[in-house]
């Protein structure tokens, strides 16, 4: 297996090609925000950013969203950027400057309790898909206590599953096994390789290198089978009311890039391979089978019962979260407009 200089890949040095305007990204936000939703010059298209927050193979619908321009197919002219840090993405949303973000419940939680309105639009992931890859010599999941374990973020998705699969496992978090921060999942890795971790918390391709180079598989956290709001794309109840037309543009060009990515798997592998820099696509092969026919529905609808088990989860630490209901935090009107209209059921159909 060839991988592109996986010593040298760092998620803020940008995987995606359109890193170099990450570095310039506050006056572009200036300039942008000056035009969002008004019609885009010479077209008579409105006009919105949207950020996705991972390089990861659940994110490539967006990835095919970008490459083939979908949103402009369904009438709105569409920057997507990547931004690896979902407080920031939702800081930049709270400014006005992004409308559409890939936070998970977690991250639209922490948002509103500091006075942000977000909704979720879709559960595109309802459940725990992270792998726990470790040393060879950890052998159960008990065996972690006294270790250290690696993630993306704390207060992030990852260090959420981690947690909650502690708990389960009548260890500790902060106590009994170490949490660190890390940065990002190619970080993680190389935290894994150079020993600096016991263990880390993976989605997938990046699981799949680890286990080919040498880690062993601790825990797949899918079995657990818990309803958990991990991946979709929110946006402020403020902007849904204001531009419900924009919203409901923007979810079609994302549901199908979710139908081309459940059903052309040469273009879906393709743009993914683009994405992650990896050169030998076939890690991505049962992880792809797993995600389009196992994990992304066709129409993700954002679920409550998703939701209640994170408001149950941060309300042990964190009981100023029991003032909200799953239906304070997601708005399923608008993927249920337009499964009624038919849209999903044609695109299927071809």
């Amino acid at each position: 297996m060839r991988i592109t200089d996986i010593r040298t890949i760092r998620l803020h040095a940008a995987l995606t090609p359109e890193c170099p305007m990450l570095k310039t990204v506050a006056f572009q936000a200036l300039l942008l925000s000056l035009f969002v939703l008004q019609p885009a010059y010479g077209q008579g298209l409105p006009r919105v950013r949207a950020a996705y927050t991972s390089i990861a193979i659940q994110m490539d619908p967006i990835y095919i969203m970008k490459e083939l321009n979908l949103p402009r197919k369904h009438g709105l002219e569409a920057e997507l950027l990547y931004i690896p840090v979902s407080s920031r993405a939702l800081q930049s949303a709270l400014a006005g400057e992004i409308q559409f973000v890939t936070s998970a419940g977690v991250a639209n939680i922490n948002a509103n309790l500091a006075g942000g309105d977000f909704v979720g639009l879709t559960a595109t992931l309802n459940t725990f898909i992270f792998k726990i890859v470790s040393k060879p010599e950890i052998k159960e999941p008990k065996a972690l206590k006294g270790r250290k374990v690696g993630i993306s973020r704390l207060g992030g998705v990852s260090d959420a599953a981690l947690r909650y699969a502690l708990d389960l496992w009548g260890l500790v978090p902060d106590k009994d096994v170490a949490i660190i921060q890390v940065g990002g999942e190619i970080e993680e890795l190389m935290a894994l390789q150079n020993k600096a971790v016991d263990a880390v918390v993976l989605s997938e391709p990046t699981a799949t290198v680890a286990l080919r180079t040498g880690s062993s598989l601790l825990f797949d956290l899918s079995r657990l089978g818990v309803p958990y709001s991990m991946h979709g794309f929110g946006t402020r109840k403020s902007f849904i009311r204001d531009n419900r037309d924009a919203v409901l543009r923007f979810m079609r060009a994302y549901l199908e890039g979710i139908y081309l990515f459940k059903t052309n798997k040469e273009l879906a592998l393709n743009v993914l391979k683009k994405y992650t820099r990896l050169d030998d696509i076939s890690v991505m092969l049962t992880a792809y089978d797993e995600y389009s026919q196992k994990y992304i529905p066709a129409v993700p609808h954002p679920s409550s019962e998703g939701i209640q088990t994170i408001l149950d989860q941060l309300a042990k630490t964190r009981p100023q979260v029991k003032k909200f209901t799953p239906n304070d935090l997601i708005d399923p009107t608008i993927l249920k407009e337009i499964e009624e209209s038919g849209f999903v059921k044609a695109l299927y159909r071809r």
